[in-house]
């Protein structure tokens, strides 16, 4: 082992330029009618070589794919869960804006009323679910 180790070493100078000369027309001699289609081949075989990760890739995936399929068919279900509840928060959220819209029609009604009931000195009874500041604020006038 050692000596070719050695020899290669000592030709080391003469391997280099070997390696650095084009080995074209050397290996291949190809007839002129051909060249054409040598042309044509040398690119499809850099495209090929271009796409071959992707390709490997793909490969790859292939023994993953029922699992990723199952994966999407979970997403996607639980993204329908989502949506039907996003739908009946909407819903929730119309029916809450009618019934402020309600309230907020109503509340002159009320204050009307309540002044009405203080001009002619009419005592309400106190309810059970009136607030003690609103009657404090009754007792107060």
């Amino acid at each position: 082992m050692n000596n070719h180790l050695e020899a290669v070493l000592k030709e080391k100078r003469s391997l280099r330029q070997r390696l650095l000369k084009p080995t074209c027309q050397e290996n291949l001699p190809i007839e002129a009618v051909y060249h054409s289609c040598m042309v044509h081949l040398l690119e499809l075989a850099v495209t090929f070589i271009e796409r071959l990760e992707n390709h490997l890739e793909t490969i790859k995936n292939i023994p993953h794919l029922d699992e990723n399929l199952k994966k999407m068919s979970m997403a996607l279900a639980k993204m329908d869960m989502l949506v039907t509840e996003t739908e009946e928060l909407a819903e929730n959220i119309l029916k809450w804006r009618e019934q402020q819209k309600e309230v907020s029609s109503s509340i002159p009604k009320i204050l009307a009323e309540e002044n009405y009931l203080h001009k002619h000195d009419v005592v309400m009874p106190s309810l059970p679910f009136t607030s003690k500041v609103h009657v404090q604020t009754v007792n107060a006038k």
